[in-house]
């Protein structure tokens, strides 16, 4: 009893300070900022990133991973009317406020090594893991305050990884995964689903994507849609969690239910922020709603962290 009531006056206070903050976001300058590419290894392979920090720091900073989502890669999505893509944009801005951040490719995506048939959730996961070992080397990097932003797939990876690594301290889920088996299914096809249910182990399935083209994956990965469940993996967690639901998303759908689950289980401070955007947030067309959603979340870790 005393936890429940502790955890809601936490976040009255969080949601207290994210609506006062929230109208200072404009009057702080520019800073000058610093972009290192940067790699590190798992299991033999080199993934490699981009590290963004404040320049001139008296004291190490906090630090965001940033995870892109399916078939993307760290410096994809370019925003509207700006030559920034979002994961670029949102390392600009939370370096503009003290903010580091970390953002990389995934084994097998961007230009990491690796294949992207291999591709599962356990490995990203395994990536992300990894990357939080690589920022406890650097003398600048606060790991004590690490927090996390998956996008979409990269929101499911993010929901795992919370709640099998104590290291992450606070969590921002964009349009994340919560049901795959429903969400791939409609991504890829229910009849390649199927296919990679009888298929043998490693065997390669060619599945058509719902937004055009083809993908070429492993069995493996249409097993995890079955044996990986974020919203069950989240229950573990208990740090603060922001949720963020694009309620016109044709991707991960039904929203804002969906999206919702996450909130539903998670035993902590938490937040659903809803937006009349789709899955990306309108990035292509506009930029005023990602950087409502990229303000929000900075807000949310500068309260957390």
């Amino acid at each position: 009893m005393k936890k429940h009531i502790l955890s809601t006056v936490l976040l009255m206070v969080v949601l207290f300070f994210l609506t006062v903050s929230s109208h200072a976001i404009t009057t702080h300058s520019r800073s000058e900022i610093s972009k290192t590419a940067v790699h590190f290894f798992n299991e033999g392979q080199r993934i490699n990133g981009i590290l963004t920090e404040p320049e001139l720091l008296q004291t190490p900073a906090p630090v965001i991973i940033l995870l892109h989502g399916f078939l993307g890669h760290m410096d994809d999505l370019l925003v509207n009317d700006s030559e920034e893509s979002l994961f670029e944009m949102t390392a600009r801005i939370f370096a503009e406020r003290g903010i580091s951040s970390l953002r990389f490719d995934f084994r097998g995506s961007g230009i990491s090594e690796g294949e992207w048939k291999d591709t599962t959730f356990n490995k990203q996961v395994s990536d992300a893991i990894s990357s939080i070992s690589f920022l406890q080397s650097l003398e600048n990097a606060d790991s004590n305050r690490i927090g996390v932003v998956g996008l979409s797939q990269g929101g499911l990876v993010a929901a795992c990884l919370a709640a099998r690594d104590s290291r992450v301290r606070s969590v921002a889920l964009w349009s994340a995964v919560a049901i795959p088996i429903h969400t791939y299914s409609a991504l890829l096809g229910v009849d390649s689903v199927e296919r990679a249910t009888n298929a043998t182990p490693f065997e390669e399935i060619v599945a058509s994507i719902s937004w055009g083209g083809i993908t070429v994956l492993r069995k493996e990965f249409f097993d995890e849609l079955f044996s990986v469940n974020p919203v069950a993996e989240i229950v573990s967690y208990t740090g603060p969690l922001l949720v963020v639901s694009g309620l016109k998303d044709d991707l991960v759908f039904p929203q804002p239910e969906v999206s919702r689950l996450f909130i539903t289980y998670h035993k902590g401070v938490n937040r659903l922020l809803e937006q009349d955007s789709g899955h990306i947030f309108d990035l292509f067309d506009r930029q005023d709603k990602v950087r409502e959603i990229i303000e929000a979340t900075l807000e949310w870790f500068i309260i957390t962290l």
